[in-house]
């Protein structure tokens, strides 16, 4: 089936914008083949190898998407402890990688910059383990049958992926064969947007690989002239012939003849100048004002398809109050892709709640035993996404502190908003201490007027408390 002009990607065709479009939509799936996948994934992945910009926004998503504490939060005590120090054991790089090279947390940060970059990336279950496979490597198998079902690498029946075939290269022979794997032990990591009928979803980098591109070539363009002005960087302006004639003495100046060659390598030169004669130097403006206002609208159009605002890339571009609104913004689209992580978190925790119950014999560990009634779907857990440090701490405690106490919030949504962990647990921690702290006579009562003054929003001379 041919494709027409306005039947596809810009970033496969950066010539020839203007185009009629079609008064026909098309699916994606048949928009974007496995070849033409192939190269805008390469194409993006190229872009992030070589240019920093593109490299910065992605690690600077990542640090806003894929940061996520594990909490459980069953009623018993004991049973929490137990799950976060095997959530802890597991998602080291020994035990979740079937390669034992990444932990869970690289894992995770991966298959994000991956569905950033390539639209999605796999996990297939091997033996108790992961294993990571890019979306570039996920295609149709060749030479079979029911060819007429695979789309995208997945093959469908009824609609609903049934089977994934992946075409890994072999890194030593740089061979690739086909490996069908039931869908049953795959995890696609993937955040469908716009379309609903990809099986695949598109990168959201694409649309802007045009933009990041021309910035990057404009960049080496841009470098290239200042080098060069470099090159030429004083002019020498001389008499004419016609007056040399007129002057009154015949007697040769020592300049005559001289070379105006200048070292300034050897420190200050010093240039005797002849009459008439002057030095300038060259200065090509180098770029322009509105070249940089130009190159300043191209990266925030870039950045934008990644939601970061351009005061995140240039801190000293607005003030504060603009800094928050920014970032306030971004926090609200990094929601999406939260809810996409936390969905992999889920899958990860329940995989692994199953192996810990389950008896050596059916292939589990029995590591845990559960309390009598409870069966590993009541086990309750948490992956909240970690917070960011206060901006202006003594305002945004004190605001968050008054919300408490009127109700619109609980101590746990504080710590779970910048990130303190779990409430409970910082309590007994904190108990501990002070039980510790009497044991050598220490009694802190400063700490208990510090919370009265917090509470009460009071900081008078009433409050003052001796040791």
């Amino acid at each position: 089936m041919s494709l027409q002009q306005s039947d596809t990607y810009q970033a496969l065709n950066p010539k020839n914008r203007r185009r009629s479009t079609r008064l026909r939509p098309r699916s994606e799936n048949f928009l974007l083949t496995d070849n033409r996948r192939k190269a805008l994934q390469a194409n993006a992945l190229d872009v992030h190898r070589n240019m920093g910009l593109l490299a910065w926004a992605i690690r600077r998503t990542l640090d806003y998407c894929c940061l996520f504490d594990f909490q459980p939060r069953t009623a018993d005590r004991g049973l929490n402890v137990a799950l976060r120090e095997l959530m802890e054991r597991d998602t080291q790089a020994e035990a979740i990688d079937y390669y034992g090279r990444m932990d869970w947390d690289d894992m995770r940060r991966i298959a994000q910059a991956q569905q950033l970059l390539a639209g999605d990336a796999f996990f297939i279950r091997v033996n108790g383990s992961l294993q990571m496979v890019e979306g570039a490597f996920c295609q149709n198998p060749t030479g079979r049958r029911d060819a007429g079902q695979w789309v995208g690498g997945a093959k469908l029946v009824g609609g609903r992926v049934r089977a994934w075939n992946f075409a890994e290269e072999d890194p030593r022979t740089g061979q690739a064969q086909d490996r069908i794997i039931k869908a049953g032990s795959v995890w696609q990591y993937c955040q469908h947007e716009a379309r609903p009928n990809q099986i695949r979803p598109v990168a959201p980098i694409v649309a802007a690989l045009n933009e990041f591109r021309d910035l990057d070539e404009t960049f080496d363009h841009m470098r290239a002239k200042v080098k060069l002005d470099q090159l030429f960087g004083i002019a020498f302006a001389r008499k004419e012939d016609s007056e040399a004639f007129d002057e009154d003495d015949d007697e040769a100046s020592p300049q005559d003849g001289a070379a105006r060659l200048l070292d300034f390598g050897k420190g200050p030169a010093v240039v005797d100048l002849d009459v008439g004669e002057s030095v300038e130097t060259i200065q090509s403006q180098t770029p322009a004002t509105s070249t940089q206002e130009f190159l300043q609208l191209c990266t925030q159009i870039a950045l934008k398809s990644l939601d970061l605002s351009y005061s995140m890339f240039s801190e000293n571009f607005t003030n504060y109050s603009g800094s928050r609104m920014a970032w306030i913004g971004f926090e609200r689209a990094c929601h999406t892709r939260r809810k996409t992580q936390r969905i992999l978190h889920d899958k990860m925790a329940r995989w692994r709640l199953y192996r810990w119950f389950l008896r050596p014999e059916f292939g589990g560990t029995g590591e845990l035993n559960l309390p009598s009634g409870m069966t590993p779907e009541d086990v309750k857990f948490r992956w909240i996404p970690r917070g960011v440090a206060w901006w202006k701490p003594q305002e945004e405690l004190d605001t968050a502190l008054r919300s408490v106490a009127a109700g619109l919030k609980s101590m746990q949504d504080v710590c779970d908003e910048f990130g303190l962990g779990d409430y409970l647990d910082n309590v007994a921690e904190i108990a501990k201490e002070r039980e510790e702290l009497e044991q050598f006579g220490f009694l802190q009562k400063w700490s208990d007027a510090a919370m009265v003054r917090l509470t009460d929003g009071s900081d008078s001379a009433d409050s003052e408390v001796t040791a």
